[in-house]
């Protein structure tokens, strides 16, 4: 391969004179591109700034400024306010515990005044409200007379779904009159332009507040009172389920919630008659294997 060679050679289009003449300024900048020095003026500078740092720093905490002592003295005196403070809360959170449970006693020891209520219910033969029954076994100090009518909607009565009562000397009685009647769901008529309160459950919740001593809402226990509440409103739901597939899923729901509000406990109360009758109207034989010990201990106790 051999070097190239121009033909011609060519002149330049603009020539720089070698030296370049600046303007005068008022200040002139030193260049910073020159050459520097090995020995760095920079790296001095930095060995002397640091150890003036340190003095500094020492300095100041052998003898802080008079202001930061003023703001130490005053720290110290809100942390010993904040202790007081925290002090008297504590002494105020044990009074009003012991207060509290002072009422709870006296709530509880409190008898309530002698209840006299006449109640009419509706209910399909097809759907009987088992709750009757159970409520005359669970609520030892109340008696629930019951009277018995076949509207002319229905051929023929459901089955017996209340226990005999006689005199006894239990102050709280309720009167309820059962009508068999051709309706959709039990419908408990009230006294004011007989509007029908709906559903079984309804019907257990109205009679509990009826009877301060078994309202479930007056309960101290908030995550109790919202676990009846929700059990309460799934067996609601349930009987207006067209499917059966749904009907299973809140079946499962229920069983969850019964499960872990029955948890071997002696005691039943309102969600668990609510269940019970659920399960007897709806799936009396099919009832999820979880349940088995808790409905055996409804139909033992109950009927």
């Amino acid at each position: 391969m051999r070097d190239e060679m121009t033909m011609y050679s060519l002149k330049p289009i603009v020539s720089l004179p070698r030296a370049l003449h600046h303007t005068k300024t008022m200040y002139e900048m030193r260049n910073i591109h020159g050459e520097r020095s090995t020995d760095d003026d920079h790296t001095d500078a930095v060995s002397k700034i640091v150890p003036d740092i340190t003095e500094q720093v020492i300095s100041f905490l052998k003898s802080p400024l008079p202001e930061y002592k003023t703001l130490e003295i005053r720290q110290e005196k809100i942390l010993a306010q904040l202790a007081e403070l925290k002090k008297h809360v504590s002494t105020l959170c044990d009074f009003l515990k012991q207060t509290n449970q002072t009422a709870v006693v006296d709530t509880c020891s409190m008898s309530q005044e002698p209840i006299n209520v006449n109640l009419i219910i509706n209910a399909n033969p097809e759907k009987p409200p088992y709750s009757i029954l159970a409520l005359q076994r669970l609520w030892q100090d109340t008696d629930i007379k019951v009277q018995t009518f076949v509207h002319s909607s229905v051929s023929k009565e459901g089955p017996t779904v209340h226990h005999s009562t006689t005199s006894s000397p239990n102050s709280n009685v309720v009167n309820l009159t059962l009508i068999w009647k051709n309706v959709e769901d039990l419908q408990l008529v009230s006294g004011l332009h007989s509007y029908h309160i709906t559903g079984e459950t309804n019907f257990l919740r109205y009679i509990s507040r009826i009877l301060s001593l078994h309202n479930y809402e007056s309960f101290t226990c908030i995550e109790k009172v919202n676990a009846i509440d929700t059990i309460l409103d799934l067996c609601h739901s349930l009987h207006y389920q067209e499917s059966l597939q749904k009907k299973q899923e809140i079946l499962s729901l229920i069983a969850d919630k019964v499960n872990t509000n029955w948890s071997g406990k002696e005691n039943l109360d309102i969600a668990d008659i609510a269940a019970w009758c659920t399960i007897k109207q709806v799936f009396p034989k099919k009832y999820p294997p979880k349940l088995k010990k808790w409905y055996e201990a409804c139909e033992k106790l109950f009927v």
